[in-house]
């Protein structure tokens, strides 16, 4: 099975555009429009009517907008998305935009529950509005911050921790549902700062004054109609003075960058697939990246799917075209990629093997004899065109495929992911190695104790320590690059040695400068529910693994990020350590409460 040299792909999009057009500072529609909006919030969108109010600023620019909403006090966003109220003006269908504005303090208090919300009234969104735009309204931070959650959170305890923070939470959000968002802060934020005579806050510091809703209202005129807000005539009962303030602050921070805004993105169409472990099967992957959109695979046989991630067999062998088109929609019309390629089954199918039923981090991967090979590391080709790939462990990573063709007919094989054979040794530098004269560099089993039958090499700066040979541990002061080696004569991999390099340069004996780089971290320790893991580089392709004390793995998960926070809640009390699956560095301990 392979993808042939003479794959026909590319990514070709159908765009159906309003007369729009384009220049430095954004797009702006000319015609008079009229839109159908929803409003989901509380009552930031219910003081002072803001649906109506930006009725009125829109007709007083010539355009409509037509209108519907549902505002009652304290709503989260998981509120609406159970309410059976909002649900049904959501479902009524018709709409052009969804104004969803969560609770003011959620998306710092709860933030899974303010995305879960969000999520939720999305999917509902697309199922009966399936070209509306979602738009999030990004609200303030309270005048003077939030005294009563400063103390649990401290971003609340200022105005501009507190803004920044829902600034950033609400961006995080329209990304994710590939939105627009009404930029209402970013509006709050340039006016307090150049015109603070204009009072936004009611007397709670809380909710908008009749200058804040107008600010809002302008803000909304711009992002949904596209305008000038400069057109707007309408003043809302506010001195001329202050009212046009109001609209220019919303021309330069929202009509002057109005790209800046908009998160849609186009769908794209991009097949990867891995060997299954049926019979002539196949596990197929959309990469969206992100992107909110529809799938539908055709897999040459005439089967199809609309999953984003399809398992698919074949009947019999041969050769099959494999196309992919994704479509989603929004107010400028439907959007689609496509894509495709070719595979291909064969009378031989190759598999990764090793010569021993254990895989040791020296081995060498095996395949059976063809005429040609190619091999792979998760789908990236490798140097390697023989029949065999030696020393896989130089690639410091799993997943071994192999291409192999045999009589003019070329196949891929299954992922190989076995886990090497661990000695149970790991290593620790006792101490900061910048502050006191020396620090212990040691070597540790998980068993918490070492055999005795283990070789131990030390070297510095590659030179062997003779004197320190079988030393379990090495007291170092001076700075230089030492090795540890260790070789234990009774694993079932003796030949596998198992190491770890630190850099002691910290120069001059108690003057701190420079210690070696943390690869990685665990935040609380101990902990009772959760641990945090934390990366000074993303990892690739790694997988974290949990053992206990007796050396059995009772967790792995896929390292996805350079902070990450995992559940332990369901493992016993007790000791563990975690490891790098593909990894040599340390193991790190914790205690479960």
């Amino acid at each position: 099975m392979r993808r042939d040299s003479t794959i026909i792909s590319g990514n070709y999009f159908l765009i159906v555009l309003f007369s729009v057009f384009f220049c430095s500072k954004g797009y702006e529609l000319k015609a008079q429009l009229s839109y159908k909006v929803l409003f989901l919030g509380n009552s930031y969108t219910g003081v002072n009517n803001l649906p109506q109010l930006i009725h009125d600023v829109a007709l007083s620019a010539g355009d409509t907008l037509v209108f519907d909403s549902n505002t009652p006090g304290g709503y989260t966003l998981v509120n609406h998305s159970l309410d059976a109220n909002s649900k049904n003006k959501i479902m009524n269908g018709g709409w052009d935009y969804v104004v969803i504005q969560g609770q003011s303090q959620e998306p710092i208090i709860n933030l899974n529950q303010f995305n879960g919300g969000a999520s939720a009234l999305y999917e509902l969104i697309k199922q009966y509005n399936s070209c509306a735009v979602t738009m999030p309204y990004m609200t303030w931070g309270r005048k003077n911050g939030d005294a009563s959650n400063c103390p649990y959170f401290p971003v609340m305890c200022t105005y501009q921790g507190m803004d920044t923070t829902l600034r950033d939470r609400y961006l995080d959000l329209t990304a994710s549902l590939n939105g627009e968002v009404s930029p209402v802060s970013v509006v709050w934020s340039y006016l307090r700062k150049n015109y603070p005579g204009i009072e936004l806050y009611q007397t709670d510091e809380s909710h908008p004054s009749a200058a804040g809703s107008y600010a809002a209202a302008c803000c909304f005129y711009t992002s949904l109609f596209k305008k000038d807000p400069s057109l707007i005539t309408f003043d809302f009962g506010l001195n001329a003075t202050d009212a046009s303030i109001i609209r220019n602050a919303a021309k330069s921070q929202v009509f002057d960058s109005l790209l800046e805004w908009d998160f849609k993105k186009l769908p794209i169409a991009d097949i990867a697939y891995q060997v299954g472990s049926g019979s002539n099967e196949l596990i197929f992957h959309a990469s969206g990246q992100g992107i909110r959109q529809n799938y539908f695979w055709s897999f040459g046989d005439g089967e199809t799917s609309s999953i984003q991630d399809p398992t698919h067999s074949y009947l019999a062998d041969g050769m099959y075209t494999v196309s992919l088109t994704t479509t989603n929609c929004d107010l400028q019309g439907l959007h689609s990629s496509f894509t495709d390629t070719i595979i291909q089954f064969c009378s031989h199918t190759p598999t990764v093997y090793t010569t021993l039923p254990w895989l040791c981090n020296l081995d060498t991967l095996w395949t059976q004899a063809a005429d040609t090979y190619q091999w792979f590391a998760y789908g990236i080709p490798l140097p390697e065109t023989n029949q065999y790939l030696a020393d896989y462990a130089q690639y410091n990573i799993s997943g071994f495929s192999v291409m192999s063709a045999l009589n003019g007919c070329t196949e891929l094989s299954a992922l190989f992911t076995e886990s090497a054979e661990w000695s149970g040794y790991y290593f620790d530098v006792l101490g900061d190695p910048c502050i006191g004269d020396t620090v212990a560099f040691a070597v540790l089993h998980i068993n918490g104790f070492l055999s005795g039958l283990e070789s131990i090499l030390w070297f510095k700066n590659d030179t062997l320590l003779p004197l320190m040979t079988n030393e379990d541990t090495l007291w170092i002061a001076a700075s230089g690059i030492y090795e540890c080696k260790v070789i234990d004569p009774n694993s079932i991999c003796p030949l596998d040695t198992t190491s770890y390099i630190i850099d002691f340069s910290c120069g001059v004996v108690g003057i701190e400068e420079k210690t070696q780089e943390l690869f990685w971290m665990i935040i609380p320790n101990p902990a009772s529910e959760t641990i945090t893991i934390k990366f000074t580089k993303h990892p690739i392709q790694e997988q974290i693994q949990i053992y206990s004390v007796t050396g059995s793995m009772v967790k792995a998960i896929k390292a996805s990020a350079q902070i990450m926070k995992l559940d332990i809640s369901d493992l016993p009390g007790g000791l563990y350590y975690l490891r790098l699956r593909n990894n040599k560095l340390p193991a790190l301990k914790f205690v479960k409460l």
